[in-house]
């Protein structure tokens, strides 16, 4: 029996998973870590910026809205990512979709780079809502573009790979806001953009993969091309079996009678899975967990905790977690 790396590397299917992951929810990660160890440097941008334009110190208070709003803005733009992705990757494809979320992250990251040089906190205001759009968009389509690119017996293990990615950019947003990499006072900038330079990544590579094959199948109708895209990425065969899969699927999706949410909490046919997911759900939201990675500088630092030693501390907490993802895919493929 073939082990899971070797059905990945049959074709192009683990060098793909790799490149959604660097602008999927890698990104998303990043930036929720990102801006932890920059804090005290922003709200100081925020100070002299604004005593620079009108030549009077802003209240406290006024320094904390501009400094709540930028971290917020990224919820927002996710917000509006999320709602866009169905829109977006119907009219453009899986694949080009995915694109269109890098060019969003570079964009980005030009206005939080020129923030310094105009001296405008507006800038990395509008940039945090432009990466948080492009998180939010790419996140869901990485998510689609996984299920749909994998067979239906590894189709749990290869999406999993969004949760290893999302902590990967975790990690990865604390260990470049070391003070010894990027987070420095006059680097906080570059910090705050690094991520896009994976965006970049992707959008170089991507067109070197193929579209979903569920995609190029089901509303393109070209079973030739999904066949391509099938051996593109899974090595060669007939996968007739395959396709058939994705048409019988796709039949029944089309059958079933479309649901209100009315309906849905109404149905006791489904009424503990309703139950037992938005218990798992609302537990994880309301766990502390996003606010803990967003302010785990100020956190630590109420808590008395050396300034020189938080950085290290959430670096740790960000390498615990990582592990902890990449435990639950190796188990997930052991039972599998």
């Amino acid at each position: 029996m073939e082990t899971l790396f070797q059905q990945l590397t049959h074709g192009n299917a683990l060098f793909l998973i790799l490149v959604l992951g660097l602008g999927g929810s890698f990104q998303v990660g990043f930036h929720i870590t990102g801006l932890s160890s920059p804090s005290p440097y922003i709200q100081r941008f925020i100070n002299n910026s604004w005593y620079d334009r009108y030549g009077e110190p802003p209240h406290p208070q006024t320094v904390t809205m501009i400094w709540s709003l930028i971290v917020s803005m990224f919820a927002v733009g996710g917000l509006f990512g999320a709602i866009s992705v169905k829109f977006i990757s119907d009219l453009l494809g899986r694949k080009k979709a995915m694109s269109c979320n890098s060019f969003i992250a570079v964009l980005a990251a030009g206005f939080m780079l020129a923030s310094k040089n105009v001296n405008s906190f507006e800038m990395i205001i509008v940039a945090r809502f432009l990466f948080g759009y492009s998180a939010g968009l790419g996140m869901n389509t990485h998510l689609i573009y996984l299920g749909e690119i994998s067979p239906r017996k590894i189709r749990g293990i290869v999406t999993l790979t969004l949760a290893t990615f999302l902590s990967l950019g975790k990690v990865s947003g604390r260990a470049f806001g070391l003070s010894e990499i990027l987070g420095r006072e006059d680097t906080w900038d570059i910090l705050l953009s690094v991520a896009a330079l994976f965006s970049f990544v992707q959008i170089v590579m991507l067109p070197f993969f193929p579209e979903t094959p569920r995609y190029l199948l089901i509303e393109k109708g070209d079973d030739k091309a999904c066949k391509k895209a099938l051996q593109s990425l899974w090595g060669q065969g007939d996968y007739q079996q395959e396709m058939d899969e994705m048409l019988t699927e796709q039949a029944a999706i089309e059958a079933a009678p479309p649901v209100s949410l009315l309906q849905l909490l109404r149905d006791r046919t489904v009424r503990w899975q309703v139950i037992t997911i938005s218990t798992i759900y609302c537990c994880n939201q309301l766990s502390g967990m996003s606010t803990i990675s967003t302010f785990t500088y100020d956190i630590f630092l109420e808590a008395g905790i050396p300034k020189k030693k938080i950085r290290y501390i959430t670096l740790g907490l960000g390498v615990a977690e990582i592990l902890t993802s990449l435990t639950c895919v190796s188990k997930h493929s052991v039972c599998a």
